[in-house]
């Protein structure tokens, strides 16, 4: 098994978004060597000091798709989801949802891998989908602020037109998406 080497990264760090600024890009400490690495994915006490980070976090999901697998967009209105790639690579993207907001109908994507170890905070209100990048598929994990609920979640088609995310593989033959994601409703419904 080939596992690459992530960036080293002595401190916590986090980037907001500047077209989103609610999204977060959250960099947690690695620290690679000639073992391996150790890398503390997440830390209550010092995520809350360092950087402000005080989401109450309830249940953790980990996910295993394929090369070409797009899987959303998605939602549950009061779940917040911070993301992370153990293996491979992913085009990880967020829709804001939110009626009164002022970024409304806006996405973002960021690319998360298992060598930059980044965490994308996406908060209750938005829309989630990735899509694989990496070959040999992709391990993801979330951390989600509300226990999972099936009667409040929904989605929206994710090549709905209106909100036009640029998904990076183009080639639609070696994208898998399932029939659920494709029989969301559209954008404009909401």
């Amino acid at each position: 098994m080939s596992v690459p080497t992530p960036e080293k990264r002595y401190q916590l760090e986090k980037e907001v978004v500047e077209a989103i600024p609610d999204l977060l890009v959250i960099k947690p400490k690695v620290f690679p060597d000639e073992r391996g690495f150790f890398s503390e994915s997440y830390n209550k006490t010092e995520w809350a000091e360092k950087i402000g980070y005080t989401e109450n976090l309830q249940q953790d999901n980990h996910s295993f798709s394929h090369y070409g697998v797009l899987r959303g967009l998605h939602t549950q209105p009061h779940m917040g989801k911070l993301v992370t790639v153990v293996s491979g690579e992913i085009f990880d993207v967020a829709v804001d949802i939110r009626k009164d907001s002022p970024t409304y109908g806006k996405w973002h994507g960021v690319i998360l891998n298992a060598t930059n170890k980044h965490a994308f905070w996406i908060p209750a209100g938005f829309l989630h989908g990735f899509q694989v990048l990496s070959k040999e598929g992709a391990h993801v994990t979330y951390k989600c602020s509300a226990v999972y609920d099936p009667k409040t979640e929904f989605g929206i088609n994710p090549f709905d037109e209106d909100i036009n995310v640029d998904w990076p593989i183009k080639d639609k033959s070696t994208v898998i998406v399932s029939e659920r994601d494709t029989q969301h409703a559209s954008f404009k419904s909401l």
